[in-house]
């Protein structure tokens, strides 16, 4: 007789959905569990997809992949391996690149993992700062006296008067302020 599968549902066809199937079904897992992924529009890759328009493709949102855990970068370079060539815009732009010997022309494939040189910033009334906050002449330009004095006591409450951990909003306000600063 064979028992039921433990039904799954996850919700959600971006990156943490799709890899949340792959593992569950991996290791003969399909004989354990019956998987579902639902996704509110007609593609995977949530955010992190690029679509192809015209012959042009786009990233529908600002994604990247970083991680400083071995067991998870080599996971993610099993699914998309890293780069072995230049893509054509970073020759015609002249940009540099590093590039994973043996790995797949980008030009040639679709299943790479492009390596890109990204900045982030945050807009804030109208000017643009370093993400993570950086303490530079600049930052202190940009803010102004006032915005800048109100901002350091708010950063020094935070880290006197920690919030009561009640949710996981309180855990992550609690652990941000590190990262920020």
């Amino acid at each position: 007789m064979v028992e039921d599968k433990t039904k799954v549902v996850i919700i959600g066809a971006g990156p943490a959905g799709l890899t949340a199937g792959v593992e569950l079904l991996k290791d003969n897992g399909s004989e354990e569990y019956e998987v579902t992924i639902l996704e509110a529009s007609n593609m995977i890759g949530g955010i992190s997809r690029t679509v192809n328009y015209k012959g042009n493709r786009m990233d529908m949102g600002g994604h990247r992949f970083f991680s400083k855990m071995p067991e998870v970068n080599k996971w993610w370079n099993d699914m998309l391996p890293v780069q072995g060539f230049l893509p054509k815009d970073d020759l015609a732009l002249g940009r540099s690149s590093t590039v994973e010997k043996g790995g797949p022309d980008p030009e040639k494939e679709d299943k790479v993992m492009l390596k890109r040189n990204r900045i982030s910033r945050i807009l804030f009334n109208g000017k643009f700062y370093d993400y993570p906050i950086t303490l530079k002449a600049e930052t202190f330009k940009n803010m102004g006296f006032g915005t800048t004095i109100i901002a350091g006591c708010s950063y020094i409450k935070s880290m006197v008067f920690k919030r009561k951990e009640n949710s996981l909003e309180d855990f992550y306000v609690n652990r941000i302020i590190y990262h920020v600063f």
